[in-house]
């Protein structure tokens, strides 16, 4: 990670890196997913709120399964779990760091609703979910790293930032929350297949209303340090599918917290 990307990690609470994954690997997932699309669920939760913005009723589809699909299809998957060129970054970030949850597939239809914006420092009072600098050093906890598996381009909607949002002290207005003013402090975050996202879940971020023609198809993989959890561990004992025939190195992001 160079001093110029740490500054505007730091500065922004996120960065994006350009080509990043494989085409292969990219055609690989999408070849999975259109193999296991009956399987990828609608999610209920209205994950726009209040917001009149961001609502629709063209509902998220998620899926948190694909490591554990059938060979060949669960092997890009899990080859993004410990990514080499994103290794240095977390180390940076984080330290020895772990998974904090399952790998997650967002899939979103034209129309489809968004999420609204959330992070900042009260909205993430938790230690597990702060933001903090000190001596020369980034200490993150929850870092989430965004693969794009289709174009989002300008005006398609997608992921969108409040840059600096992630040092943020006073409550986020709720116009801002909603996306019904304040639209020039958001950035929506274009992106195309291989780059890589990563960012401060204490970040203000969230989903603007997907708009264009094609699908969205988007892969969120969060880590957190080694001392941390956010969820029960994802362990041999109650998910064998995640952890039989791994490589050593997927195995050990997986280890529960210590």
């Amino acid at each position: 990670m160079t001093d110029d990307e740490k500054y505007f990690f730091d500065l922004n609470g996120y960065l994006v890196l350009r080509k990043v994954v494989d085409p292969d690997v990219i055609r690989c997932c999408n070849e999975a997913i259109d193999r296991y699309d009956d399987q990828i669920e609608v999610h209920e939760r209205r994950f726009e709120g209040e917001s009149k913005a961001l609502t629709s009723d063209v509902r998220q589809r998620w899926s948190d399964a694909m490591v554990a699909w059938q060979r060949p299809y669960c092997e890009p998957f899990r080859q993004l779990m410990v990514h080499p060129r994103l290794k240095p970054y977390l180390r940076q970030i984080i330290g020895d760091y772990q998974m904090a949850t399952r790998p997650r597939l967002i899939v979103m239809d034209k129309g489809c609703a968004g999420h609204y914006l959330h992070g900042g420092q009260l909205d993430r009072q938790s230690y597990s979910l702060t933001y903090h600098w000190k001596f020369g050093q980034i200490y993150n906890s929850l870092t989430l790293v965004e693969f794009p598996l289709a174009d989002e381009g300008p005006g398609d909607g997608g992921l969108a930032v409040v840059p600096g949002g992630h040092k943020a002290n006073y409550p986020i207005p709720e116009a801002l929350r909603h996306y019904e003013a304040f639209q020039d402090e958001v950035v929506e975050v274009n992106v195309r297949p291989g780059d890589a996202v990563i960012f401060a879940e204490a970040t203000i971020h969230g989903t603007l209303v997907w708009r264009a023609d094609h699908q969205r198809r988007t892969l969120l993989y969060s880590y957190c340090p080694r001392y941390q959890a956010r969820v029960a561990a994802i362990a041999a004992v109650s998910h064998p599918p995640y952890v039989q025939d791994l490589t050593p190195e997927q195995r050990a992001v997986l280890r529960p917290p210590h």
